[in-house]
Parts: structure tokens; sequence; C-alpha cells
């Protein structure tokens, strides 16, 4: 099945018409921050559209349509929807991501599907814990899709971390449960109906609404007014001066200029609120959501710099914790114990380096090296071991593919010059430095006992060698 990606109008039509898309121009649901569809969840409906699995569409029409806008791997984007999550994953901020929303933008004749994105924040934010690791739902948002009968879809404010609650609905998010993949369905099944039937079994549980407090409900306010904000200043970028600016508004109105009480209002350590400040650090997004609640202002005034008025607001009990959870018990047992358990990990090999080790028996980096110091030494050396073996099998590894495409071209009648090898290695293996490759070069060339003085001599002589010799006939 082929389709005219570069021709888009059928044989026969008047050159003045109105381009046709190949692919139906499904409009994407909702129109704000707050209901707008993910384009992960637009996917699905499109291939129900077609009732064709999402792996046989990218497969048959947008990864051949991106490889030749593109020129990308249409593979890539063919394993892109085989994941779980693929939903999270076309939805996101990667370069990957503005591949699908330029491919099915052209494909549908739309122009405003990378609104469906994560991209709009690309040049704002910090992609620090910014995007939730499994797909979550408001259950009322799926009963009243159903109730205006209208295909379920997912939102792409459920898609952000630091989104906890349903703006709308003021109830807490629910995770949706890992889908137990049933004998003999595969790829076959379309993704249409893997939502359909998935939504139907939410619906029908009847899942527990629990309200979500109003730190939460606000919160996800003022991350959906970013989601609309972004659009129109999303080329401004991410500006220091800017960050500066408005935190030295905050802390001088609301703080009487002192960056210590901010510190301690927000939660965080006077280092880390001097880096904001000076410029040095970019906030991370759950940081700038949480100024922004108790600073009583947009998410937008902090990264633009807007000296607007404010208002001081609490933060409430239980959201002073860190960005990421770690959960370290070791502290608490007998040295005696820890000290043992580090010993049978670097007996049995279980433990390469001392984060893995301090990870496996529930203490951090800074207790093993203060406590248990010939075995923090011995495991930075089996670090340090390990570490330059994985590089130096790389480099073999590298330096025989290399030699290998070297040969290839040589056989051709080519001269194997840098630039020629590296093309034929692009995507098949990570080239690294300068260094690696000159090396690798040098090596081709001493095995193959060519000369590194240019292609010119070489290619004389192979095709004085290659002539027939007609001398003297």
């Amino acid at each position: 099945m082929t389709f005219p990606f570069r021709s888009r109008l059928p044989g026969g039509w008047p050159e003045d018409a109105p381009s046709r898309s190949i692919l139906y121009s499904l409009a994407p649901h909702g129109c704000s921050g707050e209901d707008r569809e993910s384009l992960g969840s637009y996917l699905t409906r499109l291939c129900e559209a077609y009732e064709m699995t999402r792996w046989t569409l990218t497969n048959t029409i947008i990864g051949p349509a991106a490889e030749e806008l593109l020129h990308v791997s249409g593979d890539r984007m063919s394993r892109d929807v085989g994941r779980a999550a693929y939903r999270l994953n076309v939805s996101g901020l990667t370069e990957q991501v503005s591949h699908w929303a330029y491919t099915l933008n052209h494909l549908t004749g739309r122009d405003n599907l990378q609104l469906c994105t994560l991209l709009p924040l690309r040049n704002l934010v910090s992609d620090f814990v910014l995007q939730a690791e499994r797909e979550r739902f408001c259950p009322v948002c799926f009963e009243e899709d159903v109730r205006r009968k209208r295909d379920c879809y997912g939102r792409l404010l459920w898609t952000i971390d630091a989104v906890k609650a349903c703006p709308l609905h003021q109830l807490q998010l629910v995770g949706q449960p890992q889908a137990k993949q049933r004998r003999g369905v595969s790829r076959s099944e379309t993704g249409c109906t893997a939502q359909r039937s998935t939504t139907q079994h939410k619906i029908g549980e009847s899942p527990i609404q629990q309200p979500a407090s109003d730190f939460d409900v606000e919160t996800s306010r003022l991350i959906a007014e970013l989601l609309d904000d972004a659009v129109i200043f999303s080329q401004a970028g991410y500006s220091a001066s800017a960050q500066t600016v408005f935190l030295t508004h905050a802390i001088n109105h609301l703080f009487e200029g002192s960056p210590a009480r901010f510190a301690a209002h927000l939660g965080v350590n006077k280092s880390q609120t001097h880096g904001w400040v000076k410029g040095t650090v970019q906030m991370s997004f759950t940081r700038l959501v949480q100024t922004a609640f108790c600073c009583g202002c947009a998410i937008a005034d902090i990264l633009l710099g807007n000296r607007v008025v404010l208002s001081l607001r609490p933060m409430p009990d239980g959201q002073r914790r860190r960005l990421t959870n770690r959960r370290v018990s070791g502290a608490r047992r007998a040295n005696e114990v820890v000290r043992a358990e580090l010993d049978e990990l670097i007996r049995s090999g279980d433990a390469t380096n001392a984060t893995g080790a301090a990870t496996a028996v529930g203490i951090s980096l800074k207790f093993l090296r203060a406590n248990f110091p010939e075995q923090h030494e011995r495991l930075v050396r089996l670090g340090r071991e390990r570490a330059e073996s994985v590089r130096r099998e790389a480099t073999e590894a590298f330096n025989e593919m290399y030699l290998s495409e070297a040969n290839a071209l040589r056989a051709a009648g080519v001269y194997p010059s840098r630039r020629r090898v590296l093309g034929r290695l692009e995507g098949k293996v990570m080239v690294g430095r300068f260094r690696r490759i000159q090396n690798a070069h040098r090596n081709a060339l001493a095995a193959t006992g060519m000369s590194n003085s240019g292609g010119l001599g070489w290619r004389t002589a192979t095709r004085c060698d290659l002539e027939p010799k007609t001398r003297g006939i």
C-alpha cells in the first residue's frame, strides 16, 4: 500500500483545488489547558477512525511519511507505539515527539497538533520530574465524555507529574493500573478498542472519587493556565535574568528582603535559593508551581519576570518534601549488620560501585563514606575498574566496526576517509569523541597497510592496478 505523500491531490483534479489530507482530519478535543487532548489519545482515536492497530497505521502510513518529510527512522516510531505508556511518550517534549506532531499535522492537514503535546514548554521549564511515569485519569471527566456521546480521551494536563487533581471537578486523579496482556492478543487488537475497553472497565468499576486538597486543585489550575500561556510566549525561552527579577521582587515585598525567610517558607535550603536568585540554577517545574502558589501569582509571571502584585500564602503541611523520594532506613540498624551486608555485596559481585551498594543496603552515599571507609574505598575502586572495562570494550567494538566499514569501502574501490566511514556508521553505533574516531581511523589504516596522506595517491594506485595493462600489446 502506497500513499502520495508529496502529491496531495488525486490525479485529474484542478491544480488550484484545495489540498486534501492523506489521513482523516480528526479534530482534537478540548479548547484550553484544562481539557485539551493529548497527542497519544489523538493517535488512539485516529486508529479507531480507520479500524487499524496503532502499529499498523504507524508502520504503513505515519512512519514512511516521517522518513520522507524529516528523514528519520520509521521503525523508531513503530517502536514508540509498541510500548505500554505510548500515550505519555508521544505527548511529551522530546525531539521524537516533535516528529510525531509534524508528521501528523502533514497527514491530517492540520496545524495545531503540537499544542496536544508538552512541546510549548520545552524551552521554558526544566524537564526534571516534569512528565508523569504512568497514565492517570479523572473518572468524572470520562463519565462526562460518555454522557455527551463523544469518545473518551486523555487530557494533556494529566501527563504532567505535578498535576495531582482535576481542576474542573476538584477530584484526585486515579492511576491507571498496568494492563495485563491476554493470551492470543497482541498487536492485532486496535488501539481504539483497547482504549474503549479500558475506559469502560474504569467506569464500570466506579473507582473511589477522592476529593482533592485546595493546594492540589489550585496548583493544577496554575499548570493548566501555563499550558495556555505557553502557546503565546513559548519562543521567548527560559531566561535566568527574568527568574532573578521576579524572585528579587518577591523576596523584597513578601519576606522583607530576606532570602533565608523565603527558603524557609518553601522548605528548601538557602544555597538552592541563592542559586535561583543569582540565575545560576534553573528552578525545577515543581518548585515553580510551589513558588507561584505561595506568592499568589501565575507561573508565567515567574518565567517572564513580571513585577505583579503578590500575596503570601502558607505552604500546606506535607508539601515540603523532596522532589525525588528516597527511602533510606539502613542507618537505623547497627553498623555491624550494615557492614556485613556491604561485605557480602562486594564478595558476591552484586555491587559494582558505591552508589549501587548504598542503595542496596538502604543508606546514603554520605553515610557510607563516613562510617564504612574501607568498604567505600573498595567499592570506588570496583566502580572505576568496571567503568574502565566498559569503556575499553566499547572502544574495541567501535574499532572493529570502523575497520569493517573501512574494508567494505576499500573493497568497493573507494578511499575509506573518516567522513565516508562515519556516514556508514551513522545510526549503528555511538560515535563518541574526535580522539576516539581518530584512533580508530589510524588503526584501520595501519591494519590495511595504507598511509594517512590522503586519498589521491591511493586512488591513482588503485586505478592503475584495476586498468588492463595495454602497453606493449
